[in-house]
C-alpha cells in the first residue's frame, strides 16, 4: 500500500468514526429528551390525581354533612316528620290561624326529593323574628324560597305572613334518620343578636351600631412625664363620639370628652385600671365601655442594634387542606419556600422555620397545634407563623 493510499484510508476511517460518533450523540440526546418529557408528564398526572383525591375527600365530607342534615330517605316519612316539626314551630312562636300546606314531593335526578310547603298566618313582629331565628337555627337542608309580610287589617301590631319553604330529603338517607339535635353553627344561638337590631331600629336610616374599640387596651406611660394617648374608637355609622370615665376621674389621668385623648402623669411606677365609656349621637344612642390597663414604667433604654434575623419558613407556610382518610384527618401544610407539603396527623411533631411543636388534634374545620406550651387553632387558608404569633401574644 502506497503512502497516498494509507492517508486516504485513514481519512475515510476518521470520517466513518465521526459519523458514528455524531449518530450516537444524537440518539443519546433524543433519549434524554424523551425521558425528561416522560418525567414531566408523570408529574402532571401525579398532581391531577392528588387534586382528584382532595376533591373526593372534600365531596365525601360534604356528603356526610348533608346526610346528617337530611330528612329520612322515605318521602312519606320525610314529609310527616317535617310537617310535625313545622307545626310545632309556628305554634311555639304564636302564629295565629296557622296553615301549613305540603305539596307532592319532587324527585330530582334520583339524588334527592324536594318537599315544598306553604305556610301562612298572622303574627306580631317580635314573634316573627323568633320564628325566623328558630327556622334557620334548625340544621335541616331547608330554605325559605319566598317570604311576604304585610300589615294586618284592623289589627295594629300584627302582620300577615306568607312564606314558601323547600326542604330536601336525600334518597340515600336512612328511613329512620333522626332530626338534627344541635342548632346550626351558621346562626347565632342568641335570638337577641337579631331581634335587637330589628326591633330597636330607626326606620329613617339603617340600624345604629355601637362604637368599636380598635386600639390596644394596654397603655404604657413614662414615669414623671405627661403622656398622651388618643383612644382609637371607630363608629361604623360615622357618628360623632363623646368620651367619659365611668367612675370619678382619677387624679393622675384626664380624658378629653370631645377628642378622646387620654393624658396621664404619674410620679411613681405603678399599674392602674380605668374604665372608659364612649357613646355616639345616633338614634337610638349606642354606648361602649372599655377597660384600660395603664402601666407607669421607666424611660426606655437607648436603642440597641439588633442583628438581622434569618428568614422564617413558617411565615410562608399555609394550611391548604384538611383531608379525611382511613386513619383519620390529616392536615396538609404547604411550605412555599421549600416547595413541599407536610401531611401531619394528631401526635406528629413538626419543625418549620423558627417554630417547633406538636400536632394535638386534626378536625374537619381546623388543626390544633402546640408551640412553646401554648395551643392554638389553624384554619384553612391561614398562615402558620401569624396564627402562632397571635397565640403567643395573647
Amino acid at each position: 500500500m502506497t503512502q497516498r493510499e494509507r492517508i486516504l484510508s485513514i481519512a475515510v476511517g476518521g470520517l466513518i468514526a465521526f459519523v458514528l460518533l455524531q449518530w450516537g450523540f444524537t440518539k443519546y440526546r433524543t433519549a434524554v429528551r424523551t425521558r425528561n418529557s416522560r418525567i414531566e408528564s408523570l408529574n402532571v398526572q401525579k398532581l391531577q390525581i392528588e387534586e382528584q383525591l382532595l376533591a373526593g375527600a372534600y365531596a365525601e365530607h360534604q356528603m356526610s354533612e348533608y346526610l346528617e342534615r337530611s330528612l329520612p330517605g322515605s318521602p312519606e316519612r320525610a314529609q310527616s316528620d317535617y310537617q310535625s316539626w313545622l307545626l310545632q314551630l309556628v305554634q311555639e312562636n304564636q302564629l295565629n290561624d296557622p296553615r301549613v300546606n305540603p305539596t307532592s314531593p319532587v324527585p330530582v335526578g334520583g339524588l334527592y326529593n324536594r318537599l315544598p310547603y306553604r305556610v301562612d298566618g298572622r303574627i306580631a313582629l317580635p314573634n316573627l323574628v323568633e320564628l325566623l331565628h328558630a327556622f334557620y337555627a334548625k340544621d335541616y337542608l331547608h330554605r325559605i324560597s319566598k317570604l311576604s309580610i304585610t300589615p294586618a287589617r284592623n289589627q295594629p301590631g300584627k302582620l300577615d305572613l306568607e312564606m314558601s319553604i323547600d326542604v330536601i330529603a336525600l334518597t340515600s338517607a336512612p328511613v329512620d334518620l333522626r332530626q338534627p339535635g344541635n342548632d346550626s353553627w351558621r346562626v347565632d344561638s342568641a335570638v337577641a343578636a337579631y331581634s335587637a337590631p330589628i326591633l330597636n331600629r330607626n326606620f329613617f336610616e339603617p340600624p345604629n351600631k355601637a362604637p368599636e374599640f380598635t386600639g390596644n387596651a394596654k397603655i404604657e406611660v413614662i414615669v414623671g412625664k405627661d403622656s398622651t394617648t388618643p383612644l382609637t374608637f371607630k363608629d361604623p355609622d360615622g357618628h360623632t363620639l363623646s368620651y367619659e370615665f365611668v367612675e370619678a376621674s382619677p387624679d393622675f389621668a384626664k380624658l378629653d370628652e370631645r377628642t378622646g385623648t387620654l393624658t396621664v402623669r404619674s410620679e411613681e411606677k405603678n399599674e392602674y385600671k380605668v374604665l372608659v365609656r364612649v357613646f355616639d349621637n345616633g338614634y337610638p344612642r349606642r354606648t361602649t365601655e372599655q377597660l384600660l390597663s395603664i402601666t407607669v414604667v421607666d424611660p426606655p433604654p437607648p436603642p440597641v442594634e439588633v442583628a438581622k434575623k434569618e428568614f422564617d419558613d413558617s411565615s410562608q407556610t399555609v394550611l391548604t387542606a384538611l383531608v379525611q382518610g382511613r386513619d383519620g384527618w390529616t392536615a396538609w401544610l404547604n411550605v412555599r419556600t421549600r416547595g413541599k407539603t407536610l401531611k401531619l396527623r394528631a401526635g406528629d411533631q413538626f419543625e418549620i422555620g423558627h417554630l417547633k411543636g406538636n400536632v394535638i388534634d386534626v378536625t374537619p374545620k381546623y388543626v390544633v397545634l402546640e408551640v412553646e406550651g401554648r395551643r392554638f387553632e389553624l384554619k384553612p387558608p391561614e398562615i402558620l407563623a401569624e396564627a402562632a404569633k397571635q397565640s403567643l401574644d395573647n
